[in-house]
């Protein structure tokens, strides 16, 4: 008898274990069931990333036809020099509307982008496109404003005296008939690859490309070399630069600034370009010996003698 009770109390517990498992089972459904239903109500009513009034090209329009120090800073030039090169790439054809992005819209991202170092996203807010689209135009700008680099970058005409002397002769001439622009360099911030970080790292303490330039008197380019280190120095660039990547040298007759002091012949072996990260150990000698150079060529001159 004792053992009938306590088998009919077990057949109680279970069920009314297996009752509170149903309603736990029914309450965990019907929470699934709820949180189902506001993801199909957020997903009919969807929120809009680009909620602008303005689209891209609109907001290019505004920008142009606003004030020229607002267009300065955010594309590194004026409207009217923007609107030339714009024509020139459409006229071309290098450049061709879509339905969604007109020729100025494209060029405007490509210059804003380099021009700030803007963000992709940024960007893509400020044009109300997508992330995908940004990418693709500033690729495909990039790839035409490239193509065009020997029509824009050409070196300069040793021929003839600059038009910028002529025109202030009181001030220029006779002294710098001979000169036909002037060269830096500069550092481009980039990121580089991991295994040879270090020697991107310039002087400064960032990664950077040293790029050395050459321009004329009106502000044109004639030449550029790209893609050192930033730990590169600028004299192993020139020297480099006159070496193996076509740096314009004035013709025999016409060399009278370029002194052959001043170029480390010996320091070029014949291994080819540096990669800026190891030939770096006689720099110090080499400035040391340009201004040995300079000093004994500037006593030379008949003023520093008669004083």
């Amino acid at each position: 008898m004792n053992w009938f009770r306590s088998a009919t109390r077990r057949d109680e517990d279970a069920e009314s274990t297996s009752d509170a498992q149903r309603e736990d089972d029914d309450m965990c459904a019907r929470a699934v069931v709820a949180i189902l239903n506001s993801r199909r109500k957020i997903r009919r009513n969807p929120q809009p990333m680009h909620d602008s009034m303005l689209t891209g090209s609109m907001r290019v329009e505004e920008i142009l036809n606003g004030h020229e120090d607002v267009i300065q800073s955010m594309i590194s030039m004026k409207s009217s020099t923007f609107r030339l090169l714009s024509n020139l790439l459409g006229g071309r054809g290098l450049l061709r509307p879509t339905n969604h992005m007109n020729v100025n819209e494209q060029l405007f991202i490509f210059l804003a982008i380099c021009s700030q170092g803007a963000t992709n996203r940024h960007v893509s807010y400020l044009f109300q496109h997508s992330p995908e689209t940004t990418s693709r135009w500033f690729f495909r700008v990039l790839k035409v404003i490239c193509a065009l680099k020997d029509e824009f970058i050409r070196p300069a005409d040793y021929t003839t005296v600059q038009t910028f002397i002529i025109e202030h002769e009181g001030k220029f001439r006779p002294w710098f008939d001979g000169c036909i622009g002037a060269i830096d360099g500069t550092h481009v911030p980039c990121v580089p690859r991991r295994e040879n970080a270090d020697g991107w790292i310039n002087r400064k303490g960032f990664h950077s490309q040293n790029i050395l330039v050459a321009c004329s008197f009106d502000m044109k380019f004639t030449y550029m070399l790209a893609g050192y280190e930033g730990s590169c120095h600028d004299a192993r660039m020139l020297d480099e630069a006159i070496a193996y990547h076509g740096f314009p040298i004035p013709p025999p007759g016409r060399s009278d600034d370029v002194n052959e002091d001043y170029v480390l012949d010996e320091g070029i072996d014949d291994t080819g370009p540096s990669t800026g990260t190891d030939q770096h150990g006689s720099m110090n000698q080499l400035r040391e010996r340009m201004a040995d150079a300079m000093w004994e060529r500037y006593q030379s001159y008949p003023w520093y003698r008669a004083t």
